[in-house]
């Protein structure tokens, strides 16, 4: 290929890596940023790394498409009260609820019920289900004094439960976003070639 990917075990026991790509289409060797758990995921590193780095315009445009092109629960966010894509436990559960199911999360898949539990200050318990995952199913939080925090603490009961299952469905998904960070790179070389070429056979025929 016209990309050296080099890949460097930063243990002994060959459980996380780095990673360096070098080319030459490329003006230098990248590194990618940090220490990651699988090969895979050091080289996705090092090609955003290049491509951030000679190809950052091309780059954002294409995550900006596919920012657009698919549907999240940080667009459906915005449409209920207009605010930014909330992060932390609830945030990770869609995320996870939505690796299960395979398609976008809607409000039927992930249902929070809240109980105000009564006393000199009134204090909140909240219980997740997943009704089209598994109907039987439900997780209950910690009790807690704001209801967010409530739905929070059963959000993070129900991730601590499934997390056999989510684990390596996690592993899959970062695997192919790896793979495609990669055929990224590579296009957007062959696509500053052509545009080269072209514009070199432009300055010609003139």
């Amino acid at each position: 290929g016209e990309f050296v990917y080099t890949t460097t075990a930063v243990d002994e026991t060959n459980k996380t890596f780095t990673c360096t790509v070098s080319g030459a289409l490329l003006k230098k060797e990248y590194r990618g940023a940090g220490t990651q758990i699988s090969q895979k995921l050091a080289e996705n590193m090092a090609a955003k790394a290049a491509m951030q780095a000679e190809y950052k315009e091309s780059y954002a445009e294409l995550n900006a498409s596919v920012t657009v092109a698919a549907p999240s629960s940080a667009a459906q966010g915005q449409k209920r009260k207009g605010e930014p894509h909330p992060v932390g436990s609830k945030s990770e559960l869609s995320h996870a609820v939505q690796m299960l199911l395979g398609r976008p999360v809607t409000k039927e898949d992930v249902v929070y019920t809240s109980t105000t539990i009564e006393g000199e200050t009134p204090s909140y318990q909240s219980v997740v289900s997943l009704p089209t995952y598994d109907a039987s199913s439900q997780y209950q939080g910690a009790v807690t004094a704001m209801k967010k925090d409530a739905e929070a603490n059963a959000a993070k009961s129900a991730l601590a439960a499934l997390k056999a299952v989510i684990a390596p469905m996690e592993e899959e998904h970062k695997a192919k976003k790896a793979k495609k960070n990669k055929e990224q790179l590579e296009k957007l070389v062959e696509a500053t070639k052509a545009k080269k070429e072209a514009k070199k056979a432009s300055e010609a025929a003139a």
